[in-house]
């Protein structure tokens, strides 16, 4: 929050006021932060998070001919989301 200021209008009126050290300010006005259009447009940085992930890639052979590809990394984040589901905390990472 950021306020405005400005001289107040005593010292304004004053005749001494470009020589007295003791000026007053009087407060404006607040700038407040606008929550609803940083809400509405994504920053940079999440739209690029999922680009920046690590990915471990693991072969698993299920049979003599069928090999499945697994993600590790996608597979810590679905664990650590159904711990927290389970443990009914409310916090669900990546959700």
């Amino acid at each position: 929050m950021t306020s405005i200021t400005r001289l107040s209008e005593k010292c304004r009126k004053c005749p001494f006021v470009s020589k007295c050290s003791r000026k007053r300010l009087e407060a404006k006005g607040y700038i407040e932060p606008n929550f609803a259009m940083s809400a509405a447009i994504p920053s940079a940085a999440e739209m690029v998070q999922p680009m920046a992930v690590k990915h471990d890639y693991r072969d698993i052979k299920i049979d003599k001919d069928a090999t499945i590809t697994i993600d590790l990394e996608e597979l810590k984040r679905q664990l650590e989301k159904d711990f927290y589901r389970q443990m009914g905390i409310g916090f669900y990472p990546g959700a």
